[in-house]
């Protein structure tokens, strides 16, 4: 996936990203305050954050429905996007609302999960290189802190970024994984 002749500084990792938006999106019906505590197995390894990011074709307009019954019309674009995906995340932290916690040290100092609806730091962002440009044998030099977001907050970061090519969307994320996350019954 390298690229070729001026090119280089780029598939070295040289490329910038510019966040245009940050917001904390929260789940849409208000949350009753609780902890859950972390199984032994948790508290015995160490706090883990794991960069994940999918890559999504853009739909073109003609692919694109709002409803059964109404295509869209080809006022499709990056921000309208953006706006569905932070909708849809907004409902799905009712269902799923520990990734809208944080982790915080309980009254005798071991991590919990304080379930507050604190949200989830979302970014919007766009990248001065192309997919084919993007070095993916070597991550941490190309992707991490810039296309993956640092999660400085929260269990959840999520990056929506655009690219050059603006016929491909990333959607990329940090989840801090911690293993009571998934055994929770409600996952």
């Amino acid at each position: 996936m390298g690229a070729t002749g001026g090119d280089d500084h780029q598939a070295a990792g040289m490329f910038s990203v510019t966040v245009t938006e940050k917001e904390v999106v929260a789940a849409v019906l208000p949350m009753h305050e609780h902890w859950l505590p972390l199984s032994n197995l948790d508290l015995l390894l160490p706090p883990l954050d794991v960069g994940v990011f999918f890559c999504y074709k853009r739909p073109t307009s003609s692919t694109l429905t709002i409803s059964s019954s109404s295509p869209t019309t080809n006022s499709y674009n990056f921000r309208s996007m953006v706006g569905v995906l932070k909708k849809a995340m907004a409902q799905v932290l009712v269902s799923y609302y520990a990734f809208a916690g944080e982790v915080v040290a309980n009254s005798v100092g071991e991590p919990e999960l304080l379930c507050n609806n604190r949200g989830v730091d979302f970014f919007e962002a766009v990248a001065d290189i192309e997919l084919m440009d993007l070095n993916l044998y070597n991550p941490d030099d190309s992707i991490e802190g810039k296309l993956v977001p640092r999660k400085k907050n929260g269990v959840l970061a999520v990056q929506v970024c655009s690219l050059l090519t603006h016929a491909t969307t990333f959607c990329f994320c940090r989840i801090c994984w911690i293993l009571f996350i998934v055994d929770l019954d409600f996952f």
